[in-house]
């Protein structure tokens, strides 16, 4: 989407208007706050800029514009976002020519909503397989909610209902719905009961077809093959209904199987997804990650369930974000135990769900030997990417397994940690580096005009170095002119994102930026001349190197003085000399 696109739909969208329809706002004269929708608070530090289109929360530290608040807040994609302030004010987005692929998608997703409503109209006349699912406890409402059908037991009938409803040929064969034999297509999906799978925003994008007796042939469960539409361990059953449950209840319960998901949702548990009985992934659990930062694992209890609850409890750790395993009789599943002890009985199983560290410890069949277990979970630790989470995952290993954290620490390589946890504690906040940061993020337009002035080596504190840096290389292929524009950059680490909205604030004083460059460029030279007095004493002996030191210091004196006879700095020039 073109940039003048997404900037008619952001001046089309009034921030405040847009926010206001999300969350309760106050006017206090100019002012527009309001309780910060990303964290809880009591006072109000949610800021609302009107005229620079942009919010800030001076709690958390929050900040964006009218689209990442969507984004945000709804736990949708930037474009999602972006389509759904278009349609709020009314702008077309589709008249801009579309790709064939696109073309090509939205034909793939009409032929998956047609073969549902096909399968959920079989279901009405086929009477032994909706006593099956009632039998199975599955009630009329559940079956709507998540249009659960039947494929005919039959080689053609998805086919010619297709093919009927005009679908061509090359598209059915595309579609992962049939197979192909001796040139000719044939249904996939036969006698089975169908779960479709929809994505994040409630488009059909595969189904998932089960048996309906065990002596039934072709496996327990087919799935959809990979489509254009359809990537395998990309998707989670139920998320599209429970993302906003789980959001709200702060965690989400992981399960294996369609059933096990449908018989938690009817007992009150809505914060809960399926895996589609496939190991959890990577990208799943970025997906997760949108609305909870905190996963149970409700895997079936035999001993392949808790294998696989391990292998996800390791990689949700891996992305940095908490895992516990709630652990059922080894004869149940979800589904099964619902049924025989009710929802309160596996609420205290969940309640009392524990973290992979130490379910290991407590694992007698995974595992060995002790030395297999703090292996295993040291790998895990090598493998995560946040320092702060190692130190974390360290400390709960060495207090759990009762062995000291010097140990752990020496089997990490090629650097100790807790060097590089010391190397942070060491950086300092240099007020003056921080008010210059201020300025030009809120000023982005006059960032080239500073960095004309201003060196890298300038910073003392490595984190405004670093940031500055990257806000060089921003500008450099990004016209950025106003703040709320720092918002749009989807092509930047959103880390970055996020430390560029630690600055934003109403309040910088651009009065005082000349004096604050002059005063770290006055730093700069002493540390220059400082480090030439320690290379004289180092070098005295040799003549040559002596005066082409004193040389170099003369000059830097020079330059010093210069900017102390300026007016502007001449005060802070004075101090910084006497220090």
């Amino acid at each position: 989407m073109e940039d003048r696109l997404i900037q008619e739909i952001k001046d089309s969208n009034d921030i405040v208007d847009v926010i206001s329809s999300y969350i309760p706002v106050i006017r206090k004269g100019n002012a527009v706050m309001a309780r910060c929708p990303f964290h809880e608070e009591k006072t109000p530090s949610f800021r609302i800029n009107e005229s620079g289109q942009y919010f800030k929360c001076f709690g958390c530290g929050k900040g964006g514009n009218v689209i990442t608040f969507v984004r945000d807040y709804e736990h949708i994609t930037f474009m999602e976002a972006v389509e759904k302030l278009a349609n709020r004010a009314g702008i077309s987005i589709s008249s801009a020519p579309k790709s064939k692929k696109r073309s090509k998608t939205e034909l793939l997703l009409n032929v998956y909503q047609m073969a549902k409503d096909f399968f959920v109209n079989n279901l009405k006349f086929e009477t032994k397989v909706y006593e099956y699912l009632q039998k199975r406890g599955l009630s009329l409402e559940t079956l709507k909610k998540f249009e659960i059908g039947y494929a005919l037991d039959s080689f053609n009938g998805l086919q010619n209902y297709l093919k009927r409803n005009n679908i061509n040929q090359n598209i059915l064969e595309n579609s992962g719905l049939f197979g192909k034999k001796n040139d000719r297509l044939y249904d996939i999906f036969r006698n089975r009961i169908m779960f479709p799978i929809h994505s994040l925003n409630g488009k059909i994008v595969a189904f998932g077809g089960r048996v309906l007796s065990p002596d039934q042939g072709g496996g327990k469960y087919i799935n959809s093959p990979t489509t254009d539409i359809y990537h395998k361990g990309d998707q989670l059953y139920g998320l599209h209904l429970t993302k906003y449950e789980i959001s709200k209840k702060k965690y989400v319960l992981i399960s294996e199987g369609y059933l096990d998901f449908l018989r938690l949702y009817e007992n009150g548990f809505t914060n809960s997804v399926a895996s589609l009985g496939t190991s959890l992934t990577e990208k799943q659990v970025k997906l997760l990650s949108r609305y909870t930062e905190k996963f149970i694992l409700l895997y079936d209890g035999d001993n392949a369930g808790q294998k696989a609850a391990v292998r996800a409890s390791s990689i949700i750790i891996k992305e940095g974000y908490s895992a516990e395993i709630a652990v059922l009789p080894s004869e149940e599943d979800p589904d099964s135990y619902l049924i025989k002890y009710g929802k309160d009985d596996l609420q205290k199983i969940i309640d009392n769900a524990v973290p992979l560290i130490e379910f290991v410890k407590k694992d007698q069949k995974q595992f060995s030997s002790q030395r297999q277990k703090i292996e295993f979970l040291m790998e895990i630790v090598r493998e995560n990417s946040d320092n702060l989470t190692k130190d974390l995952l360290i400390k709960a290993i060495s207090e759990t397994f009762r062995i000291s954290e010097n140990s752990l620490f020496s089997v990490l390589k090629p650097k100790n940690l807790r060097m590089q946890k010391q190397e942070k504690l060491k950086l300092k906040d240099h007020s003056e580096e921080r008010t210059l940061m201020e300025f030009i993020i809120n000023s982005p337009n006059l960032i080239k005009n500073v960095a004309e002035r201003v060196k890298p080596d300038y910073f003392l504190n490595e984190i405004y170095k670093k940031l500055f840096i990257e806000l060089l290389k921003i500008t450099e292929t990004h016209k950025i002119e106003s703040v709320s524009e720092w918002f749009d950059l989807q092509d930047v680490d959103k880390k970055i994102i996020d430390q560029i909205s630690e600055f934003i604030t109403d309040n910088y004083g651009n009065e005082i930026i000349d004096e604050i460059i002059n005063s770290m460029y006055i730093r700069k030279i002493k540390l220059d001349i400082k480090n030439i007095n320690n290379k004289i004493m180092l070098f005295g002996d040799n003549i040559e190197m002596f005066k082409a030191l004193i040389k170099e210091k003369e000059d830097l004196k020079n330059q010093l003085n210069e900017i102390i006879d300026s007016p502007s700095t001449q005060f802070i020039a004075q101090r910084g000399l006497n220090e």
